[in-house]
Protein backbone atom coordinates (compact mmCIF):
# COMPACT_ATOMS: atom_id res chain seq x y z
CA UNK A 1 0.00 0.00 0.00
CA UNK A 2 1.30 3.35 -1.10
CA UNK A 3 1.94 6.13 1.38
CA UNK A 4 -0.79 8.01 0.44
CA UNK A 5 -3.72 4.95 0.36
CA UNK A 6 -2.11 4.54 4.12
CA UNK A 7 -3.34 8.16 4.54
CA UNK A 8 -6.16 8.48 3.63
CA UNK A 9 -7.32 4.97 4.99
CA UNK A 10 -6.56 6.39 8.20
CA UNK A 11 -8.65 9.52 7.20
CA UNK A 12 -11.22 7.76 6.73
CA UNK A 13 -11.26 5.00 9.82
CA UNK A 14 -10.43 8.71 11.72
CA UNK A 15 -13.92 10.02 10.42
CA UNK A 16 -15.64 7.37 11.10
CA UNK A 17 -14.06 6.93 14.87
CA UNK A 18 -15.19 10.71 15.59
CA UNK A 19 -18.38 9.88 13.98
CA UNK A 20 -18.72 7.27 16.50
CA UNK A 21 -18.28 9.57 19.56
CA UNK A 22 -19.80 12.58 18.03
CA UNK A 23 -23.61 12.31 18.37
CA UNK A 24 -26.58 14.82 19.86
CA UNK A 25 -24.84 15.58 23.35
CA UNK A 26 -21.63 15.85 21.69
CA UNK A 27 -22.96 18.27 19.30
CA UNK A 28 -25.07 19.97 21.95
CA UNK A 29 -22.25 20.94 23.95
CA UNK A 30 -24.44 19.75 26.81
CA UNK A 31 -21.58 17.15 27.50
CA UNK A 32 -19.49 19.43 27.15
CA UNK A 33 -20.69 21.49 29.45
CA UNK A 34 -21.22 19.02 32.19
CA UNK A 35 -17.62 17.03 31.98
CA UNK A 36 -15.44 19.77 31.26
CA UNK A 37 -16.86 23.57 31.20
CA UNK A 38 -17.69 23.44 34.95
CA UNK A 39 -14.25 22.88 36.18
CA UNK A 40 -13.40 26.31 34.58
CA UNK A 41 -9.79 26.81 33.46
CA UNK A 42 -8.68 23.43 34.84
CA UNK A 43 -10.65 21.89 32.10
CA UNK A 44 -7.94 21.86 29.04
CA UNK A 45 -6.34 19.54 31.65
CA UNK A 46 -9.32 17.08 31.48
CA UNK A 47 -9.68 17.27 27.65
CA UNK A 48 -5.80 16.65 27.18
CA UNK A 49 -6.39 13.63 29.11
CA UNK A 50 -9.21 12.59 27.57
CA UNK A 51 -7.49 13.06 24.20
CA UNK A 52 -5.03 10.95 24.81
CA UNK A 53 -7.21 8.41 26.06
CA UNK A 54 -9.07 8.77 22.38
CA UNK A 55 -5.84 8.11 20.82
CA UNK A 56 -3.68 5.55 22.78
CA UNK A 57 -7.01 3.15 23.49
CA UNK A 58 -8.35 4.00 19.82
CA UNK A 59 -5.00 2.82 18.00
CA UNK A 60 -5.18 -0.44 20.75
CA UNK A 61 -8.68 -1.40 19.74
CA UNK A 62 -8.10 -1.09 16.21
CA UNK A 63 -4.49 -3.04 16.26
CA UNK A 64 -6.64 -6.02 18.02
CA UNK A 65 -9.43 -5.89 15.54
CA UNK A 66 -6.29 -6.43 13.11
CA UNK A 67 -5.49 -9.37 14.98
CA UNK A 68 -8.60 -11.11 15.84
CA UNK A 69 -10.10 -10.58 11.82
CA UNK A 70 -13.10 -10.38 13.51
CA UNK A 71 -16.03 -8.71 12.44
CA UNK A 72 -17.92 -8.40 15.70
CA UNK A 73 -16.95 -7.06 19.14
CA UNK A 74 -18.14 -10.20 20.82
CA UNK A 75 -15.02 -11.64 19.67
CA UNK A 76 -12.25 -9.63 21.15
CA UNK A 77 -14.87 -9.67 24.30
CA UNK A 78 -14.86 -13.32 25.02
CA UNK A 79 -10.82 -13.23 24.06
CA UNK A 80 -10.44 -10.50 26.90
CA UNK A 81 -13.04 -11.68 29.13
CA UNK A 82 -12.90 -15.54 28.84
CA UNK A 83 -15.90 -16.62 31.40
CA UNK A 84 -17.06 -13.23 31.79
CA UNK A 85 -17.71 -12.63 28.41
CA UNK A 86 -21.48 -13.31 28.17
CA UNK A 87 -22.05 -11.01 30.66
CA UNK A 88 -20.01 -7.95 28.93
CA UNK A 89 -21.44 -8.60 25.33
CA UNK A 90 -24.93 -8.79 27.08
CA UNK A 91 -23.90 -5.02 28.36
CA UNK A 92 -22.52 -4.11 25.35
CA UNK A 93 -25.87 -4.96 22.73
CA UNK A 94 -27.83 -3.36 25.51
CA UNK A 95 -25.99 0.01 25.53
CA UNK A 96 -25.48 -0.14 22.23
CA UNK A 97 -29.16 -0.20 21.56
CA UNK A 98 -30.55 2.04 24.40
CA UNK A 99 -27.85 4.91 23.19
CA UNK A 100 -29.48 4.11 19.58
CA UNK A 101 -32.53 4.34 20.42
CA UNK A 102 -31.78 7.60 22.10
CA UNK A 103 -29.93 9.26 19.22
CA UNK A 104 -33.20 8.02 17.21
CA UNK A 105 -35.51 9.57 19.66
CA UNK A 106 -33.20 13.10 19.53
CA UNK A 107 -33.46 13.15 15.65
CA UNK A 108 -37.32 12.63 16.17
CA UNK A 109 -37.61 15.70 18.60
CA UNK A 110 -35.25 17.93 16.48
CA UNK A 111 -37.24 17.67 13.90
CA UNK A 112 -40.72 18.08 15.87
CA UNK A 113 -39.15 21.42 17.90
CA UNK A 114 -37.09 23.03 15.02
CA UNK A 115 -38.84 22.22 11.74
CA UNK A 116 -42.06 21.22 12.67
CA UNK A 117 -41.74 17.55 11.57
CA UNK A 118 -43.90 15.13 13.19
CA UNK A 119 -41.98 12.83 15.56
CA UNK A 120 -42.48 9.91 14.07
CA UNK A 121 -41.75 11.07 11.23
CA UNK A 122 -38.75 12.36 11.44
CA UNK A 123 -37.63 8.67 13.40
CA UNK A 124 -38.93 7.51 10.46
CA UNK A 125 -36.55 9.27 8.29
CA UNK A 126 -33.50 8.76 10.02
CA UNK A 127 -34.37 5.32 10.48
CA UNK A 128 -34.42 5.04 6.34
CA UNK A 129 -31.25 7.00 6.06
CA UNK A 130 -29.42 4.68 8.44
CA UNK A 131 -30.81 1.55 6.56
CA UNK A 132 -29.35 2.87 3.19
CA UNK A 133 -26.24 3.12 4.58
CA UNK A 134 -25.62 0.46 7.11
CA UNK A 135 -26.72 -1.90 4.21
CA UNK A 136 -23.72 -1.12 2.45
CA UNK A 137 -21.77 -2.51 5.28
CA UNK A 138 -18.20 -0.93 5.94
CA UNK A 139 -18.22 1.17 2.99
CA UNK A 140 -21.27 2.89 3.47
CA UNK A 141 -19.90 4.29 6.91
CA UNK A 142 -16.74 5.40 5.69
CA UNK A 143 -18.72 6.89 3.08
CA UNK A 144 -21.39 8.75 5.40
CA UNK A 145 -18.86 10.10 7.41
CA UNK A 146 -16.25 11.16 5.14
CA UNK A 147 -19.35 13.77 3.88
CA UNK A 148 -20.43 14.52 7.44
CA UNK A 149 -17.61 14.87 9.57
CA UNK A 150 -15.97 17.67 7.63
CA UNK A 151 -19.00 19.60 7.79
CA UNK A 152 -19.36 19.69 10.99
CA UNK A 153 -15.59 20.06 11.66
CA UNK A 154 -16.00 23.09 9.67
CA UNK A 155 -19.01 24.32 11.45
CA UNK A 156 -17.18 23.93 14.92
CA UNK A 157 -14.25 25.65 13.72
CA UNK A 158 -16.69 29.05 12.37
CA UNK A 159 -18.44 28.79 16.09
CA UNK A 160 -14.48 28.44 17.61
CA UNK A 161 -13.47 31.74 15.30
CA UNK A 162 -16.33 33.68 16.41
CA UNK A 163 -15.65 33.05 20.16
CA UNK A 164 -12.35 34.10 19.71
CA UNK A 165 -13.67 37.51 18.14
CA UNK A 166 -16.51 37.71 20.60
CA UNK A 167 -15.56 41.59 22.83
CA UNK A 168 -18.61 41.53 25.23
CA UNK A 169 -17.57 38.45 27.27
CA UNK A 170 -14.49 37.51 28.96
CA UNK A 171 -12.20 34.61 28.99
CA UNK A 172 -11.53 34.28 32.89
CA UNK A 173 -13.74 31.84 34.54
CA UNK A 174 -13.24 30.47 37.66
CA UNK A 175 -15.03 26.47 38.46
CA UNK A 176 -18.76 26.12 39.79
CA UNK A 177 -16.77 23.97 43.17
CA UNK A 178 -13.34 23.39 44.06
CA UNK A 179 -11.66 21.25 41.69
CA UNK A 180 -8.94 18.50 42.45
CA UNK A 181 -6.32 16.58 40.69
CA UNK A 182 -9.18 13.57 41.12
CA UNK A 183 -12.01 15.83 39.94
CA UNK A 184 -10.26 15.99 36.55
CA UNK A 185 -8.81 12.54 35.96
CA UNK A 186 -12.31 11.22 37.11
CA UNK A 187 -13.77 13.13 34.65
CA UNK A 188 -11.73 12.52 31.88
CA UNK A 189 -11.66 8.55 32.12
CA UNK A 190 -15.44 8.66 32.98
CA UNK A 191 -16.22 10.39 29.51
CA UNK A 192 -13.64 8.32 27.77
CA UNK A 193 -14.46 5.16 28.92
CA UNK A 194 -18.21 5.41 27.96
CA UNK A 195 -17.27 6.81 24.27
CA UNK A 196 -14.77 4.17 23.88
CA UNK A 197 -16.91 1.13 24.60
CA UNK A 198 -19.64 2.82 21.86
CA UNK A 199 -16.82 2.85 19.57
CA UNK A 200 -15.49 -0.65 20.14
CA UNK A 201 -17.93 -2.27 18.00
CA UNK A 202 -17.00 -0.24 14.80
CA UNK A 203 -13.58 -0.36 15.72
CA UNK A 204 -12.84 -3.92 15.99
CA UNK A 205 -14.77 -4.45 12.32
CA UNK A 206 -12.79 -1.71 10.87
CA UNK A 207 -9.29 -3.44 11.69
CA UNK A 208 -10.32 -6.45 10.79
CA UNK A 209 -10.67 -4.94 7.46
CA UNK A 210 -7.86 -3.37 7.13
CA UNK A 211 -4.13 -4.90 5.57
CA UNK A 212 -1.81 -2.56 6.49
CA UNK A 213 -1.53 -2.00 10.75
CA UNK A 214 0.25 1.45 10.10
CA UNK A 215 -3.18 2.87 8.76
CA UNK A 216 -5.00 1.67 11.92
CA UNK A 217 -2.05 3.69 14.14
CA UNK A 218 -2.69 6.82 11.33
CA UNK A 219 -6.54 6.47 11.73
CA UNK A 220 -6.48 6.08 16.02
CA UNK A 221 -4.30 8.92 16.10
CA UNK A 222 -5.32 11.17 14.34
CA UNK A 223 -9.50 10.53 15.13
CA UNK A 224 -8.73 10.72 18.46
CA UNK A 225 -6.24 14.15 18.21
CA UNK A 226 -9.76 15.47 15.92
CA UNK A 227 -12.06 14.59 18.92
CA UNK A 228 -9.96 16.20 21.51
CA UNK A 229 -9.26 19.28 19.11
CA UNK A 230 -13.01 19.57 18.99
CA UNK A 231 -13.43 19.56 22.99
CA UNK A 232 -11.10 22.22 23.07
CA UNK A 233 -12.68 24.66 20.86
CA UNK A 234 -16.13 23.74 22.07
CA UNK A 235 -15.16 24.23 25.68
CA UNK A 236 -13.59 27.23 25.17
CA UNK A 237 -16.63 28.83 23.19
CA UNK A 238 -18.99 27.45 26.03
CA UNK A 239 -16.69 29.10 28.64
CA UNK A 240 -16.82 32.69 26.86
CA UNK A 241 -20.44 32.66 27.72
CA UNK A 242 -20.57 31.76 30.96
CA UNK A 243 -23.08 31.91 32.89
CA UNK A 244 -25.73 31.96 30.20
CA UNK A 245 -25.32 28.93 28.64
CA UNK A 246 -26.31 26.87 31.83
CA UNK A 247 -30.06 28.12 31.11
CA UNK A 248 -30.12 26.68 27.66
CA UNK A 249 -30.84 22.63 27.13
CA UNK A 250 -28.49 23.13 24.15
CA UNK A 251 -26.13 25.78 25.28
CA UNK A 252 -24.31 25.82 21.80
CA UNK A 253 -27.86 27.45 20.51
CA UNK A 254 -27.03 30.42 22.87
CA UNK A 255 -23.98 31.11 20.50
CA UNK A 256 -25.06 29.80 17.39
CA UNK A 257 -28.17 32.13 17.71
CA UNK A 258 -25.83 35.28 18.00
CA UNK A 259 -24.17 34.44 14.85
CA UNK A 260 -27.52 34.91 12.47
CA UNK A 261 -29.98 32.53 11.31
CA UNK A 262 -27.95 31.03 8.74
CA UNK A 263 -25.72 29.62 11.17
CA UNK A 264 -29.08 28.55 13.27
CA UNK A 265 -30.24 26.80 10.53
CA UNK A 266 -26.62 25.10 9.70
CA UNK A 267 -26.79 24.35 12.95
CA UNK A 268 -29.97 21.82 12.83
CA UNK A 269 -27.97 19.96 10.09
CA UNK A 270 -24.89 19.65 12.19
CA UNK A 271 -26.97 18.66 14.96
CA UNK A 272 -28.59 15.78 12.50
CA UNK A 273 -25.54 15.24 10.83
CA UNK A 274 -23.73 14.11 14.44
CA UNK A 275 -26.82 11.99 15.56
CA UNK A 276 -26.67 10.13 11.89
CA UNK A 277 -23.09 9.20 12.36
CA UNK A 278 -23.93 7.68 15.72
CA UNK A 279 -26.52 6.20 15.02
CA UNK A 280 -25.19 4.66 11.96
CA UNK A 281 -22.23 3.11 13.90
CA UNK A 282 -24.34 1.86 16.62
CA UNK A 283 -27.02 -0.23 14.37
CA UNK A 284 -24.25 -1.58 12.56
CA UNK A 285 -22.07 -2.77 15.53
CA UNK A 286 -25.75 -4.32 16.90
CA UNK A 287 -26.49 -6.22 13.19
CA UNK A 288 -23.07 -7.83 13.45
CA UNK A 289 -23.38 -8.69 16.77
CA UNK A 290 -27.29 -10.29 16.22
CA UNK A 291 -25.22 -11.63 12.20
CA UNK A 292 -22.62 -13.38 14.54
CA UNK A 293 -25.38 -15.18 17.07
CA UNK A 294 -27.93 -15.91 15.40
CA UNK A 295 -26.38 -16.82 11.39
CA UNK A 296 -29.14 -14.49 10.42
CA UNK A 297 -28.45 -12.72 6.86
CA UNK A 298 -26.66 -8.92 7.74
CA UNK A 299 -29.79 -7.39 6.43
CA UNK A 300 -32.25 -9.61 8.18
CA UNK A 301 -30.27 -8.33 11.55
CA UNK A 302 -30.39 -5.14 10.14
CA UNK A 303 -33.77 -4.98 10.27
CA UNK A 304 -34.19 -6.04 13.69
CA UNK A 305 -31.92 -3.37 14.88
CA UNK A 306 -33.73 -0.88 13.42
CA UNK A 307 -37.07 -2.23 14.23
CA UNK A 308 -35.94 -2.17 18.22
CA UNK A 309 -34.19 1.23 17.86
CA UNK A 310 -37.36 3.07 16.14
CA UNK A 311 -39.68 0.97 19.00
CA UNK A 312 -37.53 2.24 22.22
CA UNK A 313 -36.83 5.61 20.60
CA UNK A 314 -40.55 6.50 21.66
CA UNK A 315 -39.49 6.00 25.13
CA UNK A 316 -38.28 9.41 24.84
CA UNK A 317 -34.53 11.12 24.49
CA UNK A 318 -34.14 12.43 27.97
CA UNK A 319 -35.60 9.76 29.78
CA UNK A 320 -33.60 6.95 28.07
CA UNK A 321 -30.73 9.59 28.88
CA UNK A 322 -31.94 9.81 33.05
CA UNK A 323 -32.73 6.41 33.59
CA UNK A 324 -29.73 4.08 30.96
CA UNK A 325 -27.01 6.68 30.63
CA UNK A 326 -25.95 6.54 34.03
CA UNK A 327 -26.07 3.21 34.99
CA UNK A 328 -24.28 2.60 31.54
CA UNK A 329 -21.46 4.76 32.34
CA UNK A 330 -20.63 3.22 35.37
CA UNK A 331 -20.43 -0.13 34.11
CA UNK A 332 -18.37 1.07 30.91
CA UNK A 333 -15.48 2.45 33.08
CA UNK A 334 -15.84 -1.05 34.68
CA UNK A 335 -15.45 -3.05 31.82
CA UNK A 336 -12.47 -0.13 30.24
CA UNK A 337 -10.48 -0.47 33.39
CA UNK A 338 -11.06 -4.54 33.54
CA UNK A 339 -10.00 -4.42 29.39
CA UNK A 340 -6.88 -2.53 30.31
CA UNK A 341 -5.84 -5.26 32.89
CA UNK A 342 -6.30 -8.16 31.00
CA UNK A 343 -4.95 -6.85 27.67
CA UNK A 344 -1.59 -5.69 29.67
CA UNK A 345 -1.28 -9.29 31.48
CA UNK A 346 -1.44 -11.06 28.10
Amino acid sequence: MSRYSRVMLGVKIAFTYVGTVIGAGFASGQEILQFFTVYGNYSAFSILLTAFLFVWVGIRLLRMGYESRSRSFRDTIKMIFGRLSPLVNGYMLLAIVMVAAAMLAGAGALFEEYISVPFYIGVIITAVVVWAFVASGLKGIFAINAWIIPVILLFNLFVFAYSLLMDDYTFEFMPVFDVTAFDIVKSAVSYASFNIVLALGVLIPAGSEVDDPRALKVGGALGGSILGAMLLASNYSLMRCVPEVYEFEVPMLYIVYRMGPFFSMAFVMVMWGAILTTLVANAFSVACAINDVFKLSMHAALLMTIAACVALSFVGFSRIVAFVYPLLGIIGFIVICAMFILVKRR
